[in-house]
């Protein structure tokens, strides 16, 4: 009876307060009604704890849910699937760059003695833009031009062979008809011959004379700096009176044509090939659209972005479109 007790004290222990307040007789009630299975019931502290789940239990648990989930139609994954290659951006950004930027220094040591252009002035290829110092080469180019000038020595020698080749003649005459030795017929040969190879000294001299002259000139050109390419000047870099040895007097950027650096997704990779048109619309307010063709497509997609670059060239010839703006680009249906 003890033990009946005790198990009574320990079962009504583990009943919610509000239970316990509905009094003795609801207690009683549901102590008759309850009690067989409970008095069978061993404390909450003595009940054994319940085995945990098997590997094998939890594998079998995560199949049939997994098994319950139902799988997604096909159709419904290939639309899935257009979806997220078709959806290509109509329109992207990008960048219009000058052609080329050309630092232009000078190829020889000097002293800058005047610069032609201003920032911002459009040039032509071949207009000169920085001017040396050249006294020194304009004296050497005076020089070998007197140098190749001089034909006196040369009309000597002419006049000088052209005589020796008149006394063979008249040698061999002479010999013919045994009035003249032998010694002095090859003596008047060989004279004339002589005569002949001084003349061609001469005119070689003369040829000489005159690739110097060309090659003073060349020196003399080498202290005017021309722009190599048709554009506009960037920027001065340096001033009249500094002496230049390698470093840049002025760049120059050629505008024309101008290139558009586009970013273009990995799902476009294939789609865009060399000679696709595209419209470009820069980022100036009111500007009209361009077209430009596509000349290079890069074969290799940066793997942390998933893009690729598109280089195309937008005509310039009027420089009416300044590099570097940013701008918009829309491929066109061929």
């Amino acid at each position: 009876m003890k033990g009946v007790r005790e198990r009574w004290q320990a079962w009504v222990g583990r009943v919610p307060k509000p239970v316990r307040l509905v009094g003795p007789f609801a207690l009683l009630s549901l102590a008759l009604v309850l009690g067989p299975g409970l008095i069978g019931q061993r404390p909450a502290e003595d009940a054994a704890p319940a085995p945990a789940p098997t590997s094998a239990a939890v594998a079998e648990t995560e199949w049939q849910d997994y098994a319950s989930i139902e799988p997604l139609a096909a159709s419904d994954a290939l639309a899935d699937a257009g979806t997220a290659t078709s959806d290509a951006p109509s329109t992207l950004e990008c960048i219009i760059e000058p052609n080329q930027v050309v630092a232009i220094g000078s190829p020889v040591t000097g002293r800058i003695e005047s610069i032609l252009v201003e920032r911002a002035d459009v040039v032509e290829a071949g207009q000169a833009l920085v001017k040396l110092d050249s006294r020194v080469e304009v004296a050497a180019v005076a020089v070998a031009r007197g140098r190749a000038e001089m034909d006196g020595q040369l009309l000597a020698r002419e006049a000088a062979a052209e005589l020796d080749e008149r006394k063979k003649e008249r040698a061999l005459h002479l010999f013919e008809r045994n009035t003249l030795s032998l010694d002095l017929k090859e003596e008047a040969e060989t004279q004339a011959e002589l005569s002949q190879r001084e003349l061609q000294q001469a005119r070689e001299a003369q040829r000489l004379a005159a690739l110097e002259l060309k090659q003073a000139q060349e020196l003399l050109a080498r202290r005017t700096i021309r722009s190599p390419v048709s554009g506009v000047v960037l920027e001065r870099l340096m001033a009249p009176g500094e002496v230049v040895d390698e470093e840049t007097i002025v760049r120059v950027a050629e505008i024309d044509p101008l290139l558009v650096e586009v970013i273009l997704p990995s799902a476009m990779f294939g789609s865009i090939q060399p000679g696709t048109r595209a419209a470009i619309t820069p980022d100036v307010p009111g500007d009209e659209v361009h077209v430009a063709s596509v000349t290079i497509v890069d074969r290799v997609i940066d793997a942390a972005s998933g893009t690729f670059a598109v280089r195309l060239v937008l005509p310039n010839p009027d420089h009416a479109i300044p590099g570097g703006l940013h701008c918009q680009v829309r491929f066109l249906d061929e």
